[in-house]
């Protein structure tokens, strides 16, 4: 299929509809969980523990992402985790019982991993520009938080009206039914970028990844790693520390989710004014900096300005590195994206036993204080990747053969 036998439009729609869905699945937890606890008649420790189904769920198609794409393409698994995410909301209403509650997360959250995938890869294939791919990336991330934004101002207000927590799986259907509908009437690309010259698709196959690559990937486990330690405990640690309420003790999350939200948005057009490696420098200095004041600062007011420089200059860091690991090869195969998302959904896997091992261990101070060291790992991980990229001479190559 030739590039110009697809369109952009859908191919775009797609990508941010799968980074909607994947996003209601994981910020809308902390809202069914208290339905679900009742419906349930279960504590809050044992939900939490069904829900680590729906991580490992997701875990596995992205770890084999990269393989799935190249044996059935892109339209096939897109179909298919539509309609499995449809036939799973219509079977809890049937049969809201545990059992079946307990195998359907698992299921949404397999298809979620097929949808981030794959979303993910469209907007590399079809950006092969650095500052457009990077610009796009950005834009689509926007896409994961505004579906905690809007989401969770529509379930408080379906639940108000006395909704159960179903309610939150319609959504997840009708999503699904969305998503199927724009994928049968789409053409979509092949998974691997055409060829410039028949002597670049030699290359192209036999290509190597390069150190920078697997940096990156670490960079991303750290990233991953970090962020959710810090969402977790940082309302614990405050309310433990100043002694204040849990309610203004969430105002300092919900600040870094907003600035998050904010950076996503504006951060998009940021990107196309500098360099890619300029850009993530920049962005995880000043993130290096603000968890460093949030974990050592004795003023709260100081903690809260941290907490939104922290969530602004973390929006781009997610999709940058994404794109800085794709940009370290000539043509980005779908195993690549698959690696990078891969390794990065390790350290969403792994943050609440480190960070509860730490806590366990050593205290609120020091499991907060993981996010932090975390993030220093990231810092050092990105500064060797840099040292050891090739981007700059692959995009340098092109444009040279471009312009002759």
């Amino acid at each position: 299929m030739t590039e110009s036998s697809f369109s952009r439009v859908n191919m775009n729609a797609i990508s941010y509809l799968s980074y909607y869905f994947v996003g209601a699945l994981v910020s809308t937890l902390g809202i069914v969980l208290g339905p679900l606890c009742d419906a349930f008649h279960k504590d809050y420790s044992f939900i939490g523990q069904v829900f680590t189904l729906m991580n490992l769920g997701m875990f596995l198609p992205i770890m084999l992402g990269g393989i799935l794409m190249k044996k059935w393409g892109l339209q096939k698994p897109l179909v298919i985790a539509s309609a499995i995410t449809m036939i799973v909301s219509i079977l809890l209403f049937v049969s809201p019982t545990l059992t079946v509650f307990s195998l359907a997360v698992t299921l949404i959250g397999a298809c979620g991993g097929v949808f981030m995938t794959i979303g993910s890869y469209l907007v590399v294939r079809i950006n092969p520009e650095e500052k457009k791919r990077s610009s796009s990336l950005i834009f689509t991330d926007f896409f994961f938080s505004l579906a905690g934004a809007t989401l969770s101002v529509v379930l408080a207000w379906m639940f108000k009206l006395g909704a159960n927590w179903l309610a939150m799986y319609a959504i997840m259907g009708a999503i699904g039914a969305l998503m199927l509908s724009i994928t049968l009437r789409s053409r979509f690309p092949t998974t691997e970028a055409p060829a410039e010259t028949s002597t670049h698709a030699v290359q192209t196959t036999a290509e190597p990844w390069g150190a920078a690559i697997y940096l990156l990937c670490f960079a991303l486990f750290a990233f991953l790693l970090a962020e959710p330690i810090f969402t977790l405990w940082t309302p614990t640690y405050l309310q433990d520390r100043f002694h204040i309420t849990p309610e203004n003790a969430a105002l300092f999350t919900a600040c870094y989710w907003w600035a998050k939200a904010t950076g996503l948005f504006v951060n998009q057009f940021t990107v196309k004014l500098m360099k890619l490696r300029t850009f993530l420098l920049v962005c995880a200095l000043i993130g290096m900096a603000s968890i460093l004041v949030i974990t050592t600062s004795t003023h709260t007011q100081l903690i809260m300005v941290a907490c939104g420089v922290f969530g602004f200059f973390n929006s781009g860091l997610f999709s940058g590195l994404m794109s800085y690991g794709s940009l370290q090869v000539r043509n980005s195969p779908p195993t690549l994206i698959s690696a990078l998302l891969t390794c990065g959904t390790v350290g969403t896997l792994m943050f609440a036993t480190v960070s509860s091992l730490m806590n366990s261990y050593f205290g609120l101070h020091w499991a907060l204080g993981t996010a932090a060291i975390s993030y220093g790992l990231l810092l050092i991980a990105l500064l060797a990747a840099i040292a050891l990229s090739r981007a700059e001479k692959i995009s340098h190559a092109k444009a040279t053969q471009a312009s002759a």
